[in-house]
């Protein structure tokens, strides 16, 4: 007797036999034929098979084939794991459009929501009884997944928490993390006080704020970080060519005080009268003139004894293989105070053509010659 499987297969093995016959009389040409020749040899196969297992079915006196069948079987338990892959899928795409971190976050979850599903499913038909099968997943899969999933869960949080303070302002990251840690503590009065719990509702709360915390640098990192102004420094001044009297960004609040301990080459002062002279320690009295050596760091002092506030610059010479100048300046020294700064030369004083020296816009006298042997 036929299946059912069996005559639709059957069936359908004499309709493409009966097709090839037609195409061939009726059509030139080989290359339709022999399509439908193999259409008929594979139906035929199929029909073959399915009439050797006869459509899968058991015959009921078939004790051993009712026992080992797919419906006497236990149903699989539930799993968390396809809700993990999804969700390693959707880490995905957002980090598509937001950083490559997430992606990369995103494929790892995946990989390890595939093997996590493999494992339970291999183990949950492992044995007959359902305790064993229990305890063989985890003595297999406990020693990884629990440092593994603590590791990419406390990345992903590092994570949210840094595009969150990146996106907030200094007093919104204030406010936002003060009552974020208010209540926190105040969840974690309230669990300690009720004993009564039970550890699914704790573990409910925490969930709860895990994809909280998840779901607010997702949103963080898609709005992308605050814009932050970059303060300008003396080395912008001397690139751009603005080392002069005005006072710029770079100036204000600028220390005026230096360290004992800075490993001093030389001490340029500017007297009240305009004029510049130098004490360097080894040489005895003050010199208009410098004598600095070449290749080596050298920190200068600047002191201003004048009433105005001024900055020393410094002309080093053409930077080594470039036709360029090393310019370099201070921030605006007020009366009595002291900056610091350092300079290489890179060349000798014989070997430039621009003599190498110091010099204090609006100051005409105040200028040193520089000597690098």
């Amino acid at each position: 007797m036929f299946t059912n499987g069996s005559k639709l297969l059957i069936g359908a093995t004499v309709a493409a036999v009966v097709a090839a016959v037609m195409y061939g009389v009726t059509q030139d040409g080989a290359l339709g034929t022999i399509g439908l020749v193999s259409a008929a040899i594979v139906l035929a196969f199929l029909a073959g098979v399915t009439i050797a297992i006869r459509d899968g079915n058991v015959p009921p006196g078939d004790e051993m084939a009712l026992a080992t069948c797919a419906a006497a079987q236990r149903a699989p338990g539930a799993s968390i794991w396809p809700l993990a892959g999804a969700l390693g899928a959707a880490l995905v795409v957002v980090g598509l459009v937001v950083h490559e971190a997430l992606v990369m976050v995103g494929v790892a979850v995946i990989i390890a929501a595939v093997a996590e599903w493999a494992v339970q499913s291999w183990s949950e038909r492992a044995t007959a009884d359902e305790h064993v099968n229990d305890e063989i997943r985890e003595r297999m899969a406990s020693p990884l997944e629990l440092p593994v999933l603590a590791a990419v869960g406390l990345g992903l949080l590092i994570f949210a928490f840094s595009r969150v303070m990146l996106t907030l302002t200094k007093s919104g990251t204030v406010v936002v993390f003060s009552v974020v840690a208010a209540l926190v503590l105040a969840v974690a009065g309230i669990i300690a006080s009720r004993k009564q719990l039970s550890s699914g509702t704790v573990a409910g709360v925490c969930s709860i704020a895990v994809v909280a915390v998840l779901a607010s640098g997702l949103v963080a990192g898609v709005q992308g970080p605050r814009e932050i102004e970059e303060h300008e420094t003396t080395g912008d001044l001397a690139a751009s060519g603005r080392c002069g009297v005005e006072e710029t960004e770079a100036d204000e609040k600028a220390s005026q005080t230096v360290s004992a301990k800075s490993n001093v080459s030389a001490t340029v002062i500017l007297r009240e009268d305009g004029t510049l002279v130098a004490v360097q320690p080894g040489i005895s009295g003050e010199s208009t003139s410098l004598t600095l050596p070449r290749s080596n760091p050298n920190n200068i002092l600047f002191r201003n004894e004048t009433p105005e506030e001024r900055r020393l610059v410094v002309d080093a010479g053409p930077i080594a293989d470039t036709e360029e100048t090393r310019v370099l300046c201070t921030a605006l020294v007020e009366e009595g105070g002291v900056q610091l700064l350092t300079v290489v030369f890179d060349k000798p004083s014989f070997a430039v053509e621009e003599p190498m020296q110091l010099t204090v816009p609006g100051v005409e006298t105040a200028v040193m010659p520089v000597v690098v042997p």
